[in-house]
């Protein structure tokens, strides 16, 4: 397999880049004006403060080249090559710094400072080289951990993304499956009794299930499928329970508001399976009040709080955050003899009689 050649230029700007970031301008920047102050008590020549910055500015940004280049933090490769690139890479750190010391002496010379203190003396120039080796491989290790943060943070951020993404899927396609197998046996045992109840059923179990699978492309349809998804749903349900009464109703003005997929079939649920359908219909509606949308279940037989280890009602609730976040509102009461389910959503209607959600 071929390696991969080494961009020069784009590593180059790369490091430029990183080396401006954050805190390693200004404390280069700090350094170099203390490095200065010292070159020019020792020459007595105010030019040589620019000394300092200078060789700041050119270690932050030439220092880190030579690592990045020949030392990635993710190279693994044996021992002795990795010692063979580090060799390597001081190497040409050293003619990067020795670039630096002729630049000062040419510049040194050119404005007649003739006591170079900083590459004037071997101790000098030996610590300014180890300055520069080990501030090099500093900041080459410093940029190349925080890129590496930067690319886990963004992997994390698209893996939980997709994780949410998937979470959001399961949440729109929930649909109970005893409710399916107990539709599946009532349609079984109609098909000798009742074959054209049978057959409506079937159609009804079908749009069902093709509205759960719908709800992976769209996350909103307009409330007039979500109305006839709640006949279809509830029509099913009478072949267990014989006294079901539904009764729908809606505002004209919504006929082309849109809701979440399936937000009114864990209501329903929850009123057939725990109110008392016996005592009176279940009452659906949905109305205008301002540019709040409202629907409301209502259903016989006083709400006693949650079940232990029920789902249906946080299922609505996360339905409506996922279709309005803030804007959307969920509750349920008890009021006298019945129970009042109500989903709100907050300041979503337009003049056109649209909402406004996405």
């Amino acid at each position: 397999m071929r390696e991969p050649t080494l961009d020069l230029v784009a590593l180059v700007r790369d490091t430029v880049r990183e080396a401006m970031r954050s805190w390693r301008l200004p404390a280069t920047l700090v350094l170099g004006v203390g490095f200065g102050v010292l070159e020019a008590e020792a020459t007595q020549r105010d030019v040589a403060l620019l000394f300092g910055p200078f060789a700041a500015l050119y270690t932050l940004l030439l220092g880190p080249l030579a690592w990045r280049a020949l030392l990635p933090l993710e190279e693994d490769g044996r021992r002795g090559e990795k010692l063979l690139r580090a060799l390597l890479a001081l190497g040409v750190a050293t003619a990067l710094f020795s670039g630096l010391v002729t630049l000062y002496r040419g510049f040194a010379g050119a404005v007649h400072i003739y006591r170079v203190y900083a590459m004037g003396q071997p101790r000098e120039v030996l610590v300014a080289w180890l300055l520069f080796v080990i501030g090099g491989w500093g900041l080459a290790r410093d940029i190349q951990l925080e890129q590496r943060l930067d690319r886990t943070l963004g992997s994390h951020q698209r893996l939980a993304a997709q994780l949410a993404a998937a979470q959001l899927d399961a949440l729109r396609a929930d649909l109970d499956p005893h409710f399916l197998f107990n539709a599946l046996n009532a349609i079984a045992s109609q098909c000798a009794s009742d074959p054209v109840a049978a057959e409506d059923n079937v159609v009804r179990l079908s749009t069902l299930l093709r509205a759960v699978l719908d709800t992976r492309q769209r996350p909103l349809h307009p409330l007039d499928d979500e109305l006839a998804l709640a006949r279809d749903y509830t029509g099913l349900l009478e072949a267990r329970y014989p006294a079901l009464r539904v009764s729908i109703e809606r505002d004209e003005a919504l006929a082309a508001v849109d809701v979440p997929p399936l937000v009114l079939q864990p209501l329903l649920e929850n009123a057939v399976r725990h109110g008392r359908v016996a005592d009176g219909p279940i009452t659906v509606t949905a109305s205008a009040r301002g540019a709040d949308l409202v629907l409301t279940v209502r259903s016989p037989g006083a709400f006693d709080g949650p079940r232990a280890g029920g789902l249906g009602l946080d299922l609505v609730r996360r339905r409506v955050a996922l279709a309005w976040g803030e804007r959307g509102e969920f509750s349920i009461v008890a009021e006298s003899a019945m129970t009042v389910a109500t989903v709100v959503a907050r300041g979503v209607l337009r003049a056109d009689g649209r909402t406004g959600a996405t």
